[in-house]
């Protein structure tokens, strides 16, 4: 497994907020719209956001006020059109050095957005690369779009998207810390994505008051000790189980996928340019294993698909009925735990995360992390300002001070434990003192074999379906195998031409 250089998570608080409540509620999303939960394979209502008003943070300005970018003599006269499912904070330690260098763009489409630094077109999450898609071919397409590894390298075969190397230098030591990571997604020689920051991708959120009512050893130390892995989270999950009616162990809409991983073996990889199936490895057997025959057949985790209407559930997390909410990242308390945290009066330590424990037969401490990157899209004639909204988020991510101003605006903004926070930003140091170790799987990048939108779509199955319903993986695949296999066969073929 490669080992990716150092790098400092960059403020997290500018998050995307996809996480949705029990069937008799709503949350905001990063612009205030009301998202509504919805099964696999449909989308939210699209809607016009209005414009946010993002609070200024004078620590966080003061910060980025000695940083030199790469290029501060661009002119960059035009707003960036962005794209998303979330609303960029024009706050962050990266938009206020874009400020500070560049001033504010006077030219954008949109008249509302006058004084800010993008134009934002709202796209629903689960129609974003159609839309996307569409207003390329429309001759309306966005600058930037958000970097997501379930749209590479399909994404980039269907023209979505070009490549940012010829308006980023790429050579330049600031992308030292990234560049192994970047080397993993470079196609015929050409670098499409230039990842910036990494955070982690799903959280296991639990509550340390339930923890100690349980009578079990707190994750966070067994975590500390070495000691987080399979089987110590399957005996603390019996135990919860067994300790009243209606309970159960795990909520979330990815943690299968954080299992399946800890094994280290993905279940795609890309393989010097060439995209491989390890659905026949036997790490991948006893991950699929775990999932069926502990967390699907002991009814361990929660059944969203029976109870929910296929939605998670944060509200019987807050009501002490599941015992671990692994439904994202940091965005998850910003959007959605931090809410029930301030209705109930929790203490500032009642809530703590851990990894996803480790596979006892693995070599190390595997985890998902998210690598945050913003594609350049295919018809942008915006090459100044996208290259120096890139080059201003990668120099504001690595800078200590900047670190610092980002956390302490994140505990403002967010109510976060700060202790909680650095202990997130810990498992992101990659330079050799994080305890966990970053994996990357290519599985939901092939096109509509991967669909993540919908749970029965062949790869998506081969996961949530062995977890949530208990189809046994050896039938699934043997039923979808060879159309990932062909799938797989024709992007390496468009690879090579």
């Amino acid at each position: 497994m490669k080992k990716f250089k150092t790098l400092a998570c960059a403020l997290m608080a500018a998050a995307m907020a996809l996480s949705v409540t029990a069937c008799d509620e709503t949350v905001p999303n990063e612009s205030g719209n009301p998202v509504t939960p919805n099964a696999p394979g449909t989308s939210a209502p699209q809607t016009t956001p209005p414009r946010t008003t993002f609070d200024t943070d004078q620590n966080v300005i003061d910060s980025v006020k000695d940083l030199k970018v790469d290029n501060p003599d661009l002119e960059v006269t035009d707003r960036i059109k962005w794209m998303a499912w979330w609303e960029i904070d024009e706050t962050t330690p990266a938009a206020e050095l874009f400020k500070q260098t560049y001033g504010i763009p006077a030219n954008g489409a949109q008249a509302y957005r006058n004084g800010m630094i993008l134009d934002y077109t709202y796209v629903a999450y689960g129609g974003r690369f159609d839309s996307l898609g569409t207003a390329i071919a429309a001759d309306d397409g966005p600058d930037i779009f958000p970097f997501e590894i379930s749209d590479f390298p399909y994404g980039v075969l269907r023209g979505r998207y070009q490549p940012v190397d010829e308006i980023i230098n790429l050579d330049s030591p600031k992308w030292d810390a990234t560049r192994d990571l970047m080397e993993d997604f470079v196609l015929n020689g050409r670098y499409y994505c230039a990842f910036y920051e990494i955070s982690m991708n799903n959280l296991f959120y639990y509550r340390t008051s339930i923890i100690d009512d349980l009578g079990v050893e707190d994750p966070r130390t067994l975590f500390e000790e070495g000691r987080w892995d399979w089987d110590a989270f399957l005996d603390m999950a019996r135990k919860f189980q067994q300790s009243g009616e209606g309970k159960y162990v795990i909520d979330g809409y990815g943690p299968e996928q954080d299992f399946l991983l800890s094994t280290g073996t993905p279940m795609v990889s890309n393989e010097s340019g060439t995209i491989v199936s390890n659905l026949r490895d036997p790490a991948i057997e006893r991950a699929e294993n775990l999932m069926l025959k502990v967390l699907q057949e002991e009814n361990l985790r929660y059944p969203r698909h029976e109870l929910n209407g296929w939605n998670v559930n944060p509200k019987l997390f807050a009501d002490g009925d599941i015992l671990f909410y692994a439904d994202g990242g940091t965005w998850v308390w910003e959007s959605t735990i931090s809410k029930y945290a301030q209705k109930n009066g929790w203490d500032a330590d009642e809530i703590k995360v851990v990894p996803c424990p480790k596979d006892p037969q693995a070599d190390a401490h595997y985890v998902t992390l998210k690598q945050d990157s913003l594609m350049w899209c295919k018809g942008s004639t915006n090459a100044a300002g996208v290259s120096a909204w890139i080059d201003c988020c990668v120099t504001a991510s690595q800078d200590p001070s900047v670190k610092e101003a980002a956390i302490d605006q994140a505990v403002n903004k967010y109510n976060w434990n700060k202790e909680e926070l650095e202990f997130i930003y810990s498992l992101c140091a990659l330079d050799g003192s994080s305890p966990v170790t970053p994996i990357v799987d290519f599985k939901n990048g092939l096109g509509a074999v991967s669909d993540t939108s919908a749970a029965e779509a062949p790869i998506q199955s081969l996961t949530s379906m062995v977890y949530l319903t208990g189809e046994t993986f050896t039938s699934l695949r043997e039923a979808h195998e060879s159309e990932i296999q062909a799938a797989i066969d024709d992007i390496n073929k468009a690879i090579e031409s």
